[in-house]
């Protein structure tokens, strides 16, 4: 099997059920020139048909921005009258830093595991360096701990939901060889009181699985590559 192709395969597995569905195919290909490999339900890989990601022996993790799902604001706040429970920007801003950093931390981390994968945050031209680009997407928090004076408790059975959209990319070019997405949940479970704790710790539980997956994958094709030559 092509050594490419094997990677990319194996990159799959850090796509796993989620929560996301759609209810029309994703397009074969995008306007950057990826093609689908493999989809799903809830998720999804494209590759550059040339890329080759055996080459690469330094990488990079590139900080993780975050988006909120389309009206979310609009939406908890339409369902939350008191001006106590409205979330603010400020709120959106603070959740955004919070779990960019918390989520590039998770990235960083699982590559500097022994055995240890040689990270750069600088490179010359001409080095091979890939990078990894963790985003999150469509975050959807079912009751966000906002920063009120309010003596107000909020319960939910889930903390909410987002989507990992990860690219790999070439440090020289920025071009994008590897981009993946997978939505996930956290599990209805029972009814507790949610706050910054709790919501962190199910963000943590998806992140986790997202860089452990990503590690495996890395371990499994781009090492057995490097040990075959």
């Amino acid at each position: 099997m092509n050594k490419t192709i094997a990677i990319v395969s194996a990159l799959f597995l850090l796509l796993s059920v989620g929560c996301a569905s759609t209810s029309e195919p994703p397009p074969s290909t995008t306007p950057d020139g990826l093609e689908l490999v493999r989809s799903d339900k809830h998720s999804g890989l494209y590759m550059k048909p040339d890329a080759q990601l055996e080459i690469y022996e330094k990488f990079g993790v590139v900080p993780c921005q975050v988006a909120f799902r389309k009206n979310w604001q609009r939406d908890y706040n339409s369902a939350h009258r008191s001006s106590s429970q409205q979330v603010k920007q400020r709120d959106m801003d603070r959740i955004k830093t919070d779990l960019g950093e918390e989520c590039t931390t998770f990235f960083t981390n699982a590559l500097s595991e022994e055995p240890a994968y040689d990270l750069v945050t600088e490179w010359q031209q001409g080095e091979e360096v890939l990078l990894v680009f963790p985003n999150i997407v469509n975050l959807d928090i079912t009751s966000p701990d906002l920063n009120s004076p309010s003596m107000s408790r909020s319960y939910s059975a889930s903390a909410g939901s987002m989507t990992m959209y990860l690219e790999l990319i070439d440090a020289e070019t920025s071009e994008v060889l590897v981009r993946a997405y997978d939505s996930k949940a956290d599990p209805e479970t029972f009814v507790n009181y949610a706050n910054r704790i709790t919501n962190r710790a199910a963000a943590d539980r998806m992140l986790k699985d997202w860089a452990t997956r990503l590690r495996a994958a890395m371990d499994q094709t781009l090492r057995a590559s490097s040990d075959g030559m």
